[in-house]
């Protein structure tokens, strides 16, 4: 029986050092300037704020990335003939609005001279 209470205490001993560490580590954690973002509620909306603005800026730029590939993927793909029609009507459609859009600046270039 006493080998059995040996092992008890030193289990409990064991217990009460992990739990001392882990209230140490607490109170250290508490101290930390992210998490005194928490306590002021102004500190908090400008930090969640910035995040919105980051996730979007994020999100946007990604976008962009991915539809320029696959727009770069489906001009290579011009000759395959079920979607090489549409990818040539879809080139023909953003050179078209290219060009629209090129003469009106040019003549409002000539406007400010």
């Amino acid at each position: 029986m006493s080998n059995q209470t040996t092992e008890h205490r030193d289990h409990s001993i064991a217990l009460a050092r992990e739990v001392k560490e882990l209230t140490t580590e607490i109170s250290r954690l508490k101290k930390m300037d992210f998490m005194q973002v928490f306590n002021h509620p102004i500190k908090f909306l400008f930090y969640s704020f910035l995040k919105g603005l980051m996730i979007g800026f994020g999100s946007v730029l990604g976008a962009s990335v991915l539809v320029g590939i696959f727009i770069y993927v489906l001009a290579q793909i011009r000759l395959v003939p079920i979607l090489g029609d549409f990818v040539q009507e879809v080139i023909n459609q953003i050179q078209t609005e290219q060009s629209f859009k090129s003469p009106s600046t040019t003549t409002q270039q000539n406007i400010t001279k």
